[in-house]
């Protein structure tokens, strides 16, 4: 059944009891609504149980690139989720793949790979998130 809907694709991307693929195209298919609180689901999904929902969700905020950068941050300095190697990864990936034009996200990005991760990306993701603020987005 195709997706033809934002709320539909949204309640699909929730449901854990809905298949992976259905779940992956419902991911896909939000990339094309950047809304906050779209963004915000996207970004729940990194941490999906199914590594092709994850991916998805991954290239979805890859696309969107600056316009889901701050719910992206905001995960990445949740002590409670940036500790998930799942979210690191794909985030990883994210943050290669977008485009961030006022913002730099190397040291983000370089952040994610190291031996100490959770700790040096909270800190990196709040740099981020300072650049953005002074840029006023």
């Amino acid at each position: 059944m195709p997706i033809t809907t934002e709320a539909q694709a949204l309640a699909i991307l929730d449901d854990p009891n809905q298949d992976a693929l259905s779940r992956e195209a419902a991911a896909r298919y939000l990339e094309n609504h950047p809304d906050p609180h779209i963004r915000g689901r996207l970004v729940r999904a990194l941490q999906d149980d199914d590594e092709g929902v994850r991916w998805a969700a991954a290239e979805a905020l890859a696309r969107l690139g600056e316009q889901a950068l701050p719910e992206l941050l905001q995960a990445l300095t949740d002590p409670d989720r940036v500790g998930d190697p799942r979210l690191r990864e794909v985030a990883h990936y994210t943050l290669r793949h977008g485009y961030y034009p006022s913002v730099s996200v190397a040291a983000l990005v370089k952040a994610l790979d190291g031996p100490t991760a959770d700790i040096e990306t909270m800190l990196q993701a709040n740099q981020v998130r300072q650049q953005l603020d002074a840029r006023g987005k």
